[in-house]
């Protein structure tokens, strides 16, 4: 393969890379056999699963946020970003057949154009649609806990309906895009999961595992096993993680803001993500874990970019694998995930932790503060590179009171088991510390060659000096 080169802070793309190809044509037909199940409310009564999910744990949300319902579109329907593919600078735009164009539902015809301004809507749109190019425009405020066009609210009965009734799974070939309101502000998303991809059988009541791990062994590519969900845009959407009514134990919740699972050629772009009105802060008792990932990106997924977006008020915040060996059958290899532009203020863990992945970041913001009494935004651990990840990080800043600089690596920096780790450029700032250029190698060694990669992809490389000014400018929901 031929490596970009580095001119002036711009990553320059091989010729080689010039020609793309239309991510649509690399789905599959799998993900209707996923969507059916997600949106539908069954009100079932909290009972245990599998020993977990406890009825004793049962606690609605202890507060609602102030709604910002819309039942008008602003822009008269005239269409504006929203055919937009993504841009090239990603891991999102390769794949292992060449460089993809990720359009995800630009090519959608008339009747594949939705605006939606509740759950229902956004639900029928995608079940109509199924895998065909889509774009799905949502103004105002979803939660999958009202109905009937927003005039009716019902609390999550128990895990098993917060599971498929408050989740929403996005097949292959969507645009998901949320447009500013009459007010100008961004569409809102709470009470609700967002899945990219699932895990699936190939054979009914089969096993996830057992099914890939037998196409491999009879000689097929793994590339075209068929339940991939595959060329999804989701762009300049403010979502509330899930408050889990009934999370698995006290240590574990089970919802996710966004999943995407077994997904490859996925864009996330201008996302604000956080706990809204529910951190963990109010949760009481034994169970007082009620939050999952805010981001996670798992289960084989591949090709994946995150950018300008906004992480704020949440544990467990961006995750890239989710298990060290049991997972080497399917994240072995995969899991390349680009990071740019994005920015964790007061996000407290995981920015990210990355197992298996090869991940790039660059010209991320990174602030917080380890001394406040306010746990839910209290800094606890940034980058963590774990069990067989690969990871480079490029000129990224970190603003922080309470940590001095001789604490920066094995804070805000840290990891073990990995099989690469560059990282440089960064500037570190504090109340205790000043202002310091960091390279955030924390004595690490730097990998053989046999571990060294360079990004396939052109990408400008900013200053971690411009990064503080220049993130804060663009990254979030309403920015678009």
């Amino acid at each position: 393969m031929k490596y970009p080169l580095l001119v002036a802070g711009i990553v320059l793309a091989s010729s080689a890379q010039a020609a793309t190809i239309d991510a649509r044509t690399l789905t599959g037909a799998s993900t209707p056999l996923q969507t059916a199940q997600y949106g539908v409310r069954n009100y079932s009564a909290p009972v245990l699963v599998n020993g977990l999910h406890d009825p004793a744990s049962y606690a609605a949300a202890p507060k609602l946020p102030v709604w910002q319902f819309a039942a008008a579109d602003p822009t008269g329907g005239v269409l504006t970003f929203e055919r937009d593919p993504a841009p090239a600078s990603g891991w999102h735009a390769q794949s292992r057949k060449g460089a993809v164009l990720v359009t995800g539902g630009g090519a959608a015809i008339a009747n594949r154009v939705y605006t939606v301004y509740n759950g229902q809507q956004l639900v029928a749109a995608i079940n109509e649609a199924g895998n065909d190019p889509k774009i799905i425009r949502v103004i105002g405020h979803i939660d999958l806990r009202w109905s009937q066009n927003n005039t009716v609210f019902r609390e999550y009965t128990s895990y098993s309906d917060q599971k498929y009734g408050g989740s929403v799974a996005l097949p292959s070939n969507t645009t998901l895009v949320g447009i500013n309101d009459a007010q100008g502000r961004p569409a809102r998303i709470t009470g609700t999961a967002l899945l990219i991809g699932g895990e699936l059988p190939l054979t009914a009541g089969g096993d996830p595992e057992t099914d890939f791990k037998k196409w491999i062994a009879d000689g097929k590519d793994g590339e075209d096993y068929p339940t991939w969900t595959r060329n999804v845009i989701v762009r300049n959407l403010a979502l509330d993680t899930p408050w889990d009514v009934n999370p698995e134990d006290s240590d574990n919740a089970y919802a996710d803001g966004v999943t995407v699972s077994r997904g490859q050629n996925i864009y996330l772009d201008h996302l604000t993500i956080s706990d809204g009105d529910t951190p963990d802060s109010l949760a009481t008792g034994t169970y007082d874990t009620r939050h999952d990932g805010a981001l996670d990106v798992v289960r084989g997924s591949d090709y994946v970019t995150i950018a300008n977006s906004y992480f704020a008020k949440h544990h467990k915040t961006t995750l890239v694998g989710n298990g060290d060996s049991g997972r080497a059958w399917s994240d072995e290899g995969r899991l390349h995930v680009t990071f740019n532009g994005n920015w964790w203020n007061g996000a407290t863990t995981r920015l990210p932790l990355n197992r298996y992945g090869q991940v790039h970041l660059f010209n991320n913001l990174i602030t917080g503060s380890t001394s406040t009494k306010d746990t839910d935004v209290k800094f606890e651990s940034g980058t963590d590179a774990r069990y067989r990840s690969n990871m480079l990080l490029e000129n990224q800043y970190y603003n922080f009171t309470g940590l001095k600089v001789t604490e920066f690596c094995g804070k805000a920096i840290k990891g073990k088991d990995f099989i690469g780790f560059r990282s440089s450029g960064h500037i570190f700032t504090s109340d205790k510390s000043g202002t310091s250029a960091v390279d955030g190698q924390c004595g690490y060694a730097l990998p053989p060659a046999a571990s060294l990669w360079t990004p396939p992809y052109a990408y400008t490389l900013q200053t971690a000096t411009a990064t503080l000014t220049a993130v804060p400018a663009n990254a979030g929901a309403g920015k678009l």
